[in-house]
């Protein structure tokens, strides 16, 4: 072995993946070593991770989805992974995710040293001292909180300040970004909504415009353009771009305003301040970057919910922000 240090955590999002990654450069920091991520590819990792100082390089799990309904094609895609760990030859590996699956595979490849969060069934496969709960039946931590509590303890820190992965020269900051991407419905505030938003922010003189789509946001993105056909607006739409190619747009955005998705993190993590719509999910906070636009407090958390926040509160929430 040759002390190299492997992190696996395929997230739980794309979004709860970018959240951590301030706690897992903390944990880079501590041990004096860059760190091998072995994601899912969902998190898109090799976009905005591969070019960080604390990062050795990124390699991506096989497919492990729902979807892989044969059982020796998940047992291949496992044996695959295996074999990949194994190449890699490293002596220490911090899983940070709560399924046993993960454990496993560091256990299988036959590394040494192996940490892991000690969620439930994880207890019977780390050493004491190698885990964040005690036992079986300790309560959890909240999701965005973790892995920071996690690594807190394996070097008992008093705390892990956030600080972004990419800093950006506020003098080259010329684009409003809008999110209007979310791969589940009950985060996503109505396109109408966005439409009257954008229509704020051109009336306030703002016309460099960041459309954060994706794929499935393609039919949102022709109503916007159809919208505004009339008015000379710099759009730029994000459905059709790789991560890489957004990262530069990202970095000349003045503030993000939108939903509850990987890009919000990413744009947290590029320095932009953000103004997060929530429904469904109940917000978390690790960044001073961060600002809730949650539902009011006589509204139930739902599917739905997100459709009762007005398009006069997100202005109220961002106004004092539009001041440059």
């Amino acid at each position: 072995m040759n002390n190299k240090v492997l992190l696996i955590d395929p997230g739980k999002g794309w979004g709860h993946f970018v959240s951590k990654i301030y706690s897992f450069r903390e944990l880079s920091k501590q041990l004096g070593k860059k760190i091998i991520f072995l994601t899912k590819s969902s998190t898109q990792a090799k976009s905005y991770l591969e070019q960080k100082d604390f990062c050795e390089k990124v390699i991506y799990l096989s497919d492990y989805n729902r979807s892989v309904k044969s059982l020796s094609k998940k047992i291949s895609n496992f044996l695959k992974d295996v074999k990949t760990i194994k190449e890699l030859k490293v002596d220490s590996c911090y899983v940070f995710h709560p399924s046993l699956r993960y454990i496993m595979l560091a256990n299988f490849a036959g590394i040494k040293n192996i940490y892991g969060l000690g969620q439930k069934f994880q207890q019977f496969f780390l050493k004491k001292n190698n885990k964040l709960y005690k036992s079986y039946f300790s309560k959890v931590v909240a999701d965005d909180h973790e892995a920071r509590e996690f690594v807190k303890k394996l070097f008992n820190l008093k705390e892990i300040k956030f600080e972004p992965m990419f800093k950006s020269d506020e003098k080259k900051k010329d684009y409003m970004a809008i999110g209007i991407a979310s791969s589940e419905l009950s985060k996503r505030w109505p396109i109408d909504s966005y439409i009257k938003l954008i229509e704020y922010l051109y009336n306030k003189n703002f016309k460099k415009i960041l459309v954060v789509s994706g794929k499935d946001q393609k039919n949102d993105e022709e109503k916007i353009r159809n919208f505004f056909s009339d008015k000379s607006i710099d759009f730029v739409f994000t459905s059709d771009k790789k991560i890489s190619e957004v990262m530069t747009y990202i970095l000349k955005s003045k503030l993000y305003i939108g939903n509850d998705t990987g890009f919000a993190h990413l744009f947290i993590n590029c320095s932009v301040k953000s103004y997060i719509i929530y429904g469904s999910c109940v917000p978390q906070y690790y960044s001073h970057l961060m600002n809730h636009i949650d539902l009011d407090s006589n509204t139930e958390r739902s599917e739905t919910s997100i459709y009762s926040t007005t398009i006069e509160k997100v202005i109220q929430s961002i106004e004092k922000e539009l001041v440059f």
